[in-house]
């Protein structure tokens, strides 16, 4: 980060604060009009509501919720007319801490997964939930997501260390995967309605500047060297370099959706126990090979990833075109692409290892732990410092 730009990340820091304090002494604190992003869900109001669900709303509880990157709620909705045909349980997401209004809002990442959930999520056949209302404000870096909670409908959320991926898992993941690539495949609403959505190297770019992304991140990989290949660590001072190298690539590819973060514990299950995806908030554009490569590494068992992975890259392009992707890149030329490009999960696996000692645990530590390790043998394996 250079000196401009700590400046400016301080002076941003500051209008984050500032607002934040605004809200907890009472500002927003009952938001009623419709136009206003909610500063959280405590904040939602049955006016507010009946607003954007549109039906005459008389309570909304919060009923359970954790927090992480975002707040997490769950929502309990009571409507004047009980057979609505409205969900009385919502889930919602918002940038109310400090450290999350700093991550998600100053980062722009916010504004990106609310151009998905009001521009892209309802054109998608996927398994995964849809929004009733998805708000961002660029001036205070509010973001709020109200979504249908899928867990009452006997959806299920797995904990990441026993949710064990099978062969018929790994073909349902790279399905989703194939089926919002190709939807969005080199599509000219990137130069349209979706302009907005940063191509994944100037996203990263962001993050670099705006958050200490490089600092946290190599202070993660040091801190997970026990568990990183010693090829790996041996190269310590090639790996960020080749990470933005990376990023760089996409230019020269086609570009389609990405969704940037498909770490084991983003995944869920209908009730039939088949996969799908979830949080959106680091959405994007570029090469597809991000993506998948993300996925297969994130999420299958090395031995399973080192057996299946050529044979699932067929199934992923064999759905492409399915999907009605004109131009689907050949075996060779997508298979040297996927080896370039799983940096990104790594980088995002050691960046959650690498907080201050102040700053929260975006995810257990042994889950992150056992991620890294998976990530780790694939960069290893494919090679992927070499053909950078």
């Amino acid at each position: 980060m250079s000196a401009r730009d700590a400046v400016g990340a301080v002076g941003l820091g500051a209008t984050v604060a500032f607002h934040i304090g605004r809200e907890r002494l009472g500002a927003d604190r009952h938001v009623q009009d419709p136009s206003v992003v909610p500063p959280s869900a405590e904040a939602m109001t049955p006016e507010w509501a009946s607003a954007v669900l549109g039906a005459h709303v008389t309570d909304v509880k919060v009923v359970g919720g954790s927090d992480g990157t975002s707040s997490r709620r769950a929502l309990e909705v009571t409507y004047a007319d009980a057979d609505s045909g409205l969900p009385n349980r919502l889930f919602s997401k918002a940038a109310a801490s400090l450290f999350s209004r700093m991550l998600l809002g100053l980062t722009d990442i916010a504004e990106g997964e609310s151009v998905f959930y009001n521009r892209v999520r309802d054109g998608l056949d996927l398994r995964s939930p849809r929004a009733h209302y998805a708000g961002y404000d660029a001036k205070t870096h509010r973001s709020f997501v109200l979504l249908e909670d899928l867990a009452v409908q006997g959806w299920s959320f797995p904990d990441p260390q026993d949710n064990v991926v099978t062969r018929d898992d790994a073909e349902d993941l790279v399905a989703e995967l194939a089926h919002y690539h190709g939807r969005l495949w080199d599509s000219p609403r990137f130069k349209g309605d979706l302009a907005s959505l940063r191509d994944a190297h100037s996203w990263q770019q962001n993050l670099n500047r705006k958050v200490g992304f490089e600092r946290r991140t190599m202070r993660g990989f040091d801190r997970a060297r026990d568990v990183l290949p010693a090829a790996l660590v041996d190269r310590r001072g090639d790996f960020y370099p080749a990470f933005m190298r990376s990023l760089e690539l996409h230019a020269s590819g086609p570009q389609t959706l990405l969704h940037q973060d498909l770490h084991l514990g983003n995944w869920l299950r209908d009730t039939d126990g088949r996969m799908g995806l979830y949080d959106w908030q680091c959405v994007a554009r570029g090469n597809w090979a991000l993506d998948y490569s993300y996925a297969l590494a994130g999420t299958l068992r090395t031995e399973d990833r080192r057996s299946w992975e050529e044979d699932l890259l067929h199934s992923y392009l064999a759905r492409l075109k399915d999907e009605g992707v004109a131009d689907v890149p050949g075996f060779d030329e997508a298979w040297l692409t996927y080896r370039r490009q799983p940096l990104h999960a790594l980088a995002f696996a050691v960046f959650t290892l690498g907080g201050l000692r102040f700053e929260p645990e975006l995810q257990p530590r042994d889950y992150t732990l056992a991620a890294i390790a998976r990530i780790g043998e694939c960069v290893a394996d494919l090679k992927t410092l070499d053909v950078i």
